[in-house]
C-alpha cells in the first residue's frame, strides 16, 4: 500500500511539505527509475516539475528492497567466496576460519542504500526547476493530479500540462491458503529490515532471476535451499544453455529444484513452514524449511489509473515512443509491463521526457538492445535474439563462443568456467545477440547491447581492441572465431 513502509528512507523535512505551485509544465508520478530521470531531463529543458513520490527520496523499490539492497548482499558474498577460493588454490585455509554472517551483509547494504538515499537529496536539490513532495498522488484526469501528504495533515490539488506516469510495480502474491506466512523481498532487502537472521533452510517459491537470485546467495551461506517452480524449468525464457549451467551449479550447492510444481497451500507445522504443491500429473507433495520466501515476480501498479482510460490488460499502455493513448500522458517503468528492469525503465524515462519536450514523438526506444543480467554465483546475462528466438523468426544465423577458461584476466582470478556467446546473422553479419555465463556477465553484456543497438557488424568487435588483461577481451576474442 501507498505510503506503508516498515522503515522509511531518509528525506528533506522541505520535501514533505505541500506543492508549491498549483500549475506545472508536467507532473511525474512515482520517483523510482521510470520516474525521476525523466524529472531531471525535463528540469534540464526548462520545464518546471512536480516530482511526487510516497517513499520521500528516489530510487522506487530498486533501491528500497530490489536491485541495490540484492545485489549489495550477494557481491558482497561473492567477494569472500572469491577470496577463500583463490586462496585456498595455493594451500592457504586460514581463511576457511572467516565466516561471512547473514548480518553482515545486511549491514553492508543498509550503509550502501543509505549513501545511496543522500546523493539523491542532492541530486534533487541541483535541479531547481523540480519540485520535490513526499505524498500520495491520485489521478482525476489527463491534467489534473490530488497530492496527500502520507500523514493526512495537507491534501492539494495542481495541474500539469502532460503526466508521466511512473508508479512502479508491487510484488505479486499467489492466491493460495496460507500465503502470508512468506516473506518477500522487502523482509529480506528492505532498507533498515528488522530481518536480520538467516534461516537455516529455506523453500523459495517461484524460479525466475528474482528466486535463483536468491538461492545462490544463501545457499552459499550454507542455507539449505528449495525452489518450486511450477513451469517446466526454472529461468524460463532465457537461453537454455544458461539455465543449464546455472542448475548444475545451484544443485552443486545442495539447492533443489522441484519443477512443474503448483504451490496450493503454506502451512505451520512442528516450529516449521510447510509448502504444499501438487504436480501436473495430479500428485502432491510437500516440502518444509524454517523460512519461505515468495519469489513469483511483480505486476505494475495502476490502481487508481482507471480515470485516464490508458490501463489495458493490467498495465499501461505505450507505444515506442512510451506515449499513452492520451496524447498528453507518457508512462515508463515498470507500469507499462514490458521489461521490468530498472535500466529500462531510465531510459523509458528520458525519451518520454524528450518526446513531451519536441512535443510529439520523435525518440523510441529499442527493447531489442535491453541487457538482462542474473546475479548468481556466477553472473548470467543475454540481450537480444537467443538462439530459440533466431530460430522462431526464420532467422539464417550463426554462433560463434569463447570460453572464459582461456581468458587471461579471468585466470588471474580463478575463474575456470563461462563463456561468452555472439548470435549472428549470417548473410549481414550483424550482432543480434549475445549470451554469457560467468565472470562479470552483468558487465560484459553491455557492449553486446550496443553492438545490437548500433546494428554492428561481427568484425567490428573482433577489430576492437580491448585492455589487457580485462576480461572484456572475451569479446573479440569469440568475434574473431567467427567465419564463413
Amino acid at each position: 500500500m501507498l505510503g506503508k513502509y516498515s522503515t522509511f528512507p531518509p528525506t528533506d523535512p522541505g520535501f514533505e511539505d505541500p506543492p508549491r505551485l498549483s500549475n506545472y509544465d508536467a507532473i511525474v508520478i512515482g520517483g523510482g527509475g521510470g520516474g525521476y530521470h525523466g524529472a531531471f531531463e525535463l528540469s534540464k529543458g526548462g520545464y518546471r516539475v512536480l516530482l511526487i513520490d510516497d517513499k520521500g527520496n528516489l530510487g522506487g523499490n530498486c533501491l528500497y528492497e530490489g536491485c541495490i539492497p540484492s545485489k549489495s548482499v550477494s557481491i558482497a558474498i561473492y567477494l569472500m567466496e572469491k577470496l577463500r577460493n583463490i586462496l585456498n588454490s595455493v594451500g592457504n585455509t586460514d581463511i576457511n576460519k572467516v565466516k561471512i554472517l547473514w548480518e553482515n551483509v545486511i549491514d553492508h547494504k543498509d550503509n550502501v542504500q543509505y549513501m545511496r538515499y543522500l546523493q539523491h537529496i542532492r541530486e534533487i536539490r541541483e535541479h531547481e526547476n523540480v519540485d520535490f513532495v513526499k505524498g500520495v498522488a491520485r489521478v482525476v484526469d489527463n491534467h489534473r493530479v490530488v497530492v496527500e501528504a502520507i500523514d493526512g495533515s495537507w491534501r492539494r490539488e495542481v495541474e500539469g500540462k502532460y503526466l508521466l506516469v511512473a508508479t512502479g510495480s508491487t510484488a505479486i502474491r499467489i492466491p493460495v491458503p496460507g500465503a502470508e506466512l512468506a516473506i518477500g523481498s522487502e523482509e529480506l532487502f528492505g532498507y533498515k529490515t528488522k530481518y536480520r537472521k538467516v534461516p537455516d533452510n529455506v523453500v523459495v517459491i517461484g524460479g525466475g532471476y528474482i528466486g535463483v537470485e536468491v538461492a545462490s546467495a544463501l545457499s552459499s551461506l550454507g542455507v539449505k535451499v528449495t525452489i518450486v517452480e511450477m513451469l517446466p524449468r526454472i529461468l524460463s525464457g532465457w537461453d537454455q544453455d544458461i539455465v543449464s549451467q546455472i542448475e548444475e551449479r545451484l544443485r552443486s550447492k545442495g539447492v533443489e529444484i522441484l519443477t512443474n510444481s503448483k504451490v496450493v497451500g503454506i502451512k505451520e507445522e512442528a516450529g516449521q513452514k510447510v509448502v504444499e504443491y501438487e504436480r501436473k500429473d495430479g500428485s502432491k507433495g510437500s516440502v518444509a524449511g524454517s523460512e519461505v520466501i515468495m519469489a513469483v515476480g511483480r505486476k505494475p501498479y495502476v490502481e487508481g489509473l482507471d480515470a485516464l482510460g490508458i490501463v489495458d490488460k493490467g498495465h499501461v499502455e505505450v507505444d515506442s515512443s512510451m506515449r499513452t493513448k492520451v496524447p498528453n500522458v507518457y508512462a515508463a517503468g515498470d507500469v507499462i509491463g514490458k521489461y521490468m528492469l530498472y535500466h529500462s525503465a531510465v531510459k523509458e524515462s528520458v525519451i518520454a521526457a524528450w518526446n513531451i519536450m519536441h512535443g510529439k514523438p520523435i525518440y523510441e526506444i529499442n527493447f531489442n538492445a535491453i541487457p538482462m543480467t542474473i546475479f548468481t554465483e556466477p553472473e548470467a546475462a543475454m540481450v537480444g535474439l537467443s538462439e530459440d528466438a533466431a530460430k522462431a523468426r526464420g532467422i539464417n544465423y550463426v554462433t560463434v563462443q569463447y570460453p572464459l577458461a582461456d581468458d587471461s584476466y579471468a585466470q588471474i582470478i580463478g575463474v575456470r568456467d563461462g563463456w561468452v556467446k555472439l548470435v549472428i546473422e549470417k548473410e549481414s553479419q550483424r550482432i543480434i545477440g549475445g549470451v554469457v555465463y560467468g565472470e562479470a556477465a552483468s558487465m560484459i553484456i553491455n557492449e553486446i547491447a550496443l553492438a545490437v543497438a548500433v546494428n554492428a557488424r561481427v568484425k567490428d568487435l573482433a577489430l576492437l581492441p580491448h585492455a589487457h588483461p580485462t576480461i572484456f577481451e572475451s569479446i573479440d576474442r569469440a568475434a574473431i572465431r567467427f567465419s564463413l
